[in-house]
């Protein structure tokens, strides 16, 4: 759509009596597949083009979207908004984003989240990435013997915001990824494992890699072992750290802060984890799904230290909470479509690195676990901090490696946690919108047998 169409619908919007007007313009597409023991069964393709509208009229919010561009449509949903702008409270706070001109020079930089070869990657072929993902697993072992899914990925997409003060912002972006979960089977002994990977761009999926890993880990927990009941150093995988972080990243939106639906309440500037913890969001690093040189109220993204040697120094805005708590800067929104307004998010979340590499960090544990698989820490109170999940992994024994254990259950806080962590190591990986490297907790009770 051109740009002077656009504003024929902002300005309509003002002579129907909005203050502020926002129009957002999204157009994606996204194919996938899931294959079993070699056969395709499930294959979908979906495309999603559409407008949403926002008008905020005396301090008054109205929100509503269309998948039909005509003219009248586009008028029709404006004048929907207007109307549902009526119904709502007032809130002083309310407004839309102007430039900003005092944006870092981050916002210039090239973040390849495109990747053009994304449009020639067929369902065919991601098929194929299923298929050999799936091959690879069961080439490693003969005791591999079912596939629970082996799923393959692929969407793009392009956005453009404008709104009444001038901001005209877009961007476009790609994303695939492939997961296998598959099960091994050992007599009457059967266990499953999972490996999954997210990127930008189709080269950096690596699909026999996905299968061995998968395997391995399925197999060797053929041999796992109940835990015993203890306390234990935990070391946790770069993939069970990201896990952690999905968690957490809904306890640094300033939004729920300001409304107390955060354990972060009151804690600027206090010590919430270990001095060896320090957490960044970055949206300006080249390559990663979650990078933005605008977020999804037009304003340019922000990089926030938001844990920095263990105290926190900062928290993610949108415009209505930075106005709310007096910050001078937001750029901290995500917007996947257009049938939701933006919300606080993080970019790319992650735990700096540290020195010590994974083996260093062994070798330094007498009584411990390697953590490779986590669940029900979705369950976690954001609130109060209490968790409680199961945990699967390796024994670690005075500094090696020992065999598998199981039937792991384990209880607490979330900041008592960030406190016990001894190290970071220097292995960060990043998968979809989180990064991590290893990460030694100490000093953890485990309820075992």
């Amino acid at each position: 759509m051109e740009k002077l169409a656009l504003k024929k619908y902002l300005q309509y919007a003002r002579q129907q009596g909005a203050d502020e007007a926002e129009i957002f313009l999204t157009n994606s597409r996204e194919e996938s597949v899931v294959v079993r023991q070699g056969v395709l069964e499930k294959v979908e393709s979906a495309g999603d083009r559409g407008l949403a509208v926002r008008v905020i009229c005396q301090k008054r919010a109205g929100f509503a979207y269309t998948s039909a561009l005509t003219d009248a449509d586009i008028l029709r949903t404006v004048d929907m908004a207007l109307t549902n702008a009526g119904y709502a409270e007032r809130d002083k706070f309310l407004g839309l984003p102007k430039p900003d001109t005092s944006a870092p020079l981050s916002v210039r930089r090239a973040l390849r989240i495109y990747a053009p070869s994304m449009a020639r990657l067929s369902l065919p072929q991601l098929a194929d990435w299923a298929r050999h993902a799936e091959s690879a697993a069961y080439a490693l072992d003969s005791r591999i013997y079912a596939t629970e899914s082996a799923a393959a990925f692929a969407a793009s997409g392009e956005t453009r915001l404008v709104n009444t003060h001038g901001i005209d912002a877009r961007g476009r972006k790609t994303l695939c990824g492939l997961s296998l979960e598959i099960a091994a089977k050992s007599g009457a002994k059967m266990e499953a494992a999972y490996d999954f990977r997210y990127a930008v761009s189709p080269a950096k999926i690596a699909p026999e890699k996905i299968g061995r890993r998968a395997a391995e880990r399925a197999v060797r927990m053929l041999d796992a072992v109940p835990a015993q009941t203890g306390k234990y150093d935990l070391l946790l995988t770069p993939s069970v750290a990201r896990d952690f972080l999905s968690v957490l990243a809904e306890l640094f939106s300033a939004e729920n802060v300001l409304r107390q639906r955060s354990l972060f309440r009151g804690k600027l500037g206090k010590q919430v984890a270990s001095a060896k913890v320090t957490l960044i969001d970055d949206p300006f690093l080249p390559a990663l799904s979650g990078s933005f040189l605008y977020d999804g109220e037009g304003v340019p993204g922000r990089k926030r230290v938001l844990i920095k040697n263990g105290r926190l120094s900062d928290l993610l805005y949108d415009v209505h909470s930075a106005r709310e708590s007096g910050v001078k800067h937001a750029g901290n929104t995500a917007r996947a479509s257009i049938f939701s307004e933006p919300i606080i998010g993080a970019s790319n979340l992650y735990f700096q690195r540290g020195k010590l590499t994974k083996p260093e960090i062994v070798k330094n544990i007498d009584r411990g676990v390697l953590i490779e698989n986590i669940m029900g820490l979705h369950t976690a109170d954001p609130v109060s901090g209490e968790f409680s999940f199961g945990a699967a992994g390796q024994l670690i024994k005075n500094g090696k490696l020992a065999e598998p254990v199981k039937d792991m259950a384990i209880a607490g806080n979330l900041v008592d946690l960030l406190k016990s962590v001894k190290a970071c190591g220097s292995d960060l990986e990043f998968s979809g919108h989180h990064g991590a490297p290893s990460v030694w907790i100490t000093d953890i009770m485990v309820a075992g047998k």
